[in-house]
C-alpha cells in the first residue's frame, strides 16, 4: 500500500462529498463559509484538506461538521450551512451519525500514518490499527459462520424458494456487519463476502473469517493449519466449546443463574488471528472466533472500533513486540445482552506470536 494512502483516501473523500454528496455541486468557497461561521474559513483551507499530498487535516470539530453539512440536501438551501444536530429527524441523524463514524475514522488513520511516517516506521501500513493495512484494491473474503439448516429460518433453506434469503443463513450476524461495514468504511474497495459452507471461497486469498470451528469449518482448518499454542477444543458431547491457553488450562465463559432455571452469560472468551495465511504467504488470514456469539462480536469489535482498535493493538505489541502476526485470547464482557468493546489492556488473558 502507498505510503500516503491513508491521508489520500481522507482528502479524496472530502472532496467527493463536496462536489457528488448532492445534485448540486458545493463551491469551496461556499463550504469555507459554511464551516467558518462567524470566524472566516479561507477557501484555502478546503482545497487543502482536499490534497492529500498536504499534511495537514481538518480537526475533529471540523469533521463533525462536515458530517452535520452533508447529511441532509435541506442544509444546502437557501446556501450550504451546518444544521443544527437536534433538528435532526431519524432518517437524517443516521446518515449523520454514519458519517461521522466514517470521516472521524479516515482521519485517525491518516493522523497515526503521519505520526508513524514521522517516526521513521513503515508507511507501507495503515498504524491506526495497523493490521488493516492492505493494499485497498485486493480482493478479500469475509467469511461468514453459517448456521445449521434446522436453525435457519425457512427463508433461508431452499435457494429455490421464492423469499429465500442468502443472509439468513448467516450466523454471527452481528460479528459479520461489525467487520463488512468497517471494512468498507477503511476503503476497501473488493470485499467479497460467503457463509462458510458456500463455494467459490479462495482460500489463497486474503481471508476474514468470523465464527468459531463448530459452525465455520474454514476457522477450523486454518487454526488446525496455524497449530497456535492457544487452541480452540470442540467437545464432542455437544457441550460448548472452551479455549486451552500455552499451559493446557482452560479458558470458559461465565454463565450465572438467573432464577426459574434460566441462566445468563455475562462473560464469553474472544480470540483475534492475525497470521500468514498458509495456503498462500503472500496473503494473510483474520480470525473472529469465541466460544458463544459475544465473543465472536467482541473479537470483531476489538481491531475495529475507532481508537478503541488503535489501544488494543498497542496492548498487542507490549506483549509481543509486534502485532503484524498475533493470536490474542481475551475476556468480553455482556452487559444485559450487549457487548461492549474490550479493551484489551484490562481483558487479555493470553497472547502469542502467529508468525
Amino acid at each position: 500500500m502507498a505510503g500516503r494512502s491513508a491521508r489520500r483516501q481522507l482528502a479524496r473523500r472530502l472532496r467527493d462529498l463536496r462536489e457528488g454528496a448532492f445534485e448540486e455541486k458545493v463551491k469551496q468557497d461556499e463550504l469555507a463559509a459554511a464551516l467558518g461561521g462567524r470566524k472566516p474559513l479561507s477557501t484555502a483551507a478546503i482545497s487543502t484538506w482536499e490534497n492529500g499530498e498536504i499534511d495537514k487535516r481538518p480537526s475533529e470539530a471540523r469533521i463533525v461538521q462536515y458530517a452535520l453539512v452533508f447529511s441532509t440536501p435541506s442544509s444546502m438551501r437557501p446556501s450550504p450551512h451546518i444544521p443544527r444536530e437536534s433538528a435532526l429527524d431519524d432518517s437524517t441523524r443516521n446518515r449523520y451519525d454514519e458519517l461521522r463514524t466514517e470521516l472521524l475514522t479516515l482521519r485517525e488513520d491518516a493522523e497515526e500514518e503521519a505520526r508513524a511516517e514521522k517516526a521513521g516506521a513503515r508507511t507501507s501500513v495503515v498504524p491506526a490499527d495497523e493490521i488493516w493495512h492492505h493494499d485497498r484494491d485486493v480482493k478479500v473474503f469475509v467469511v461468514a459462520s453459517e448456521l445449521p439448516i434446522d436453525q435457519r429460518p425457512p427463508f433461508a433453506r431452499e435457494k429455490g424458494a421464492f423469499n429465500y434469503s442468502r443472509l439468513a443463513r448467516y450466523a454471527d450476524l452481528d460479528a459479520f456487519f461489525t467487520m463488512f461495514n468497517s471494512l468498507t468504511k477503511r476503503g476497501y474497495r473488493n470485499l467479497s463476502h460467503r457463509s462458510a459452507g458456500e463455494r467459490s471461497i479462495g482460500t489463497a486469498r486474503t481471508l476474514v473469517l468470523l465464527g468459531g470451528p463448530a459452525w465455520n469449518p474454514l476457522t477450523r482448518t486454518m487454526l488446525h493449519l496455524l497449530d497456535l499454542p492457544i487452541q480452540q477444543c470442540l467437545r464432542p458431547d455437544g457441550e460448548p466449546d472452551h479455549f486451552l491457553r500455552p499451559d493446557g488450562s482452560p479458558v470458559l465463559p461465565t454463565i450465572i443463574e438467573t432464577g426459574g432455571g434460566g441462566k445468563e452469560i455475562i462473560e464469553d472468551v474472544g480470540l483475534f488471528v492475525r497470521a500468514p495465511n498458509p495456503m498462500n504467504t503472500e496473503t494473510d488470514v483474520t480470525i473472529c472466533s469465541g466460544i458463544y456469539t459475544p465473543g465472536v462480536l467482541g473479537s470483531a469489535l476489538a481491531f475495529t472500533y475507532p481508537g478503541i482498535a488503535h489501544e488494543n493493538v498497542q496492548a498487542v505489541r507490549e506483549h509481543l513486540g509486534q502485532a503484524s502476526a498475533f493470536a490474542a485470547l481475551f475476556r468480553v464482557k455482556v452487559i444485559d445482552g450487549r457487548v461492549p468493546t474490550p479493551r484489551l489492556a484490562h481483558e487479555i488473558i493470553d497472547c502469542v506470536s502467529a508468525g
